[in-house]
């Protein structure tokens, strides 16, 4: 069966995105109890307009804390960084400030990446076919 005819037979529902739960040791340390995030794929209309709002318009480069931060705001499903409780607790206004104010700089890249990966930026999404 050649591609097209499988891609015809998919079941759309079965398209989800890829999500996966990841503890976050420091917090669990702090509160003693195990903080477990949940973490989802972005969708390539999600991954462009979070590329857009990095851009620095006046270099034309893209600021990669400011794309590293949006990335975890649209990654991280639970807990939601954009909870008013969560930001009136820690004393914030945007959900960007509550992330620089929870999470350590090397947390924020770990998460990062891990919505890499399930975004498809593993190196392993694809494989090329050897011709035989």
């Amino acid at each position: 069966m050649n591609t097209l005819d499988l891609l015809l037979q998919l079941d759309e529902s079965k398209l989800k995105k890829p999500s996966k739960e990841v503890e976050m040791k420091r917090l669990s340390e702090l509160t003693g109890e195990r903080v477990i995030f949940k973490v989802e794929a972005l969708t390539p209309a999600k991954m462009e307009e979070i590329q857009e709002v990095s851009m620095d318009e006046a270099t034309e480069n893209i600021n990669i804390s400011e794309l590293q931060n949006m990335t975890v705001l649209e990654g991280v499903k639970n807990p939601s960084f954009k909870s008013k409780e969560l930001m009136e607790k820690f004393g914030v206004h945007t959900p960007k400030d509550l992330i620089r104010k929870i999470l350590l700089p090397g947390e924020i890249i770990t998460l990062y990446n891990i919505i890499g990966e399930l975004s498809g930026f593993d190196g392993g999404a694809v494989e090329e076919v050897k011709n035989s």
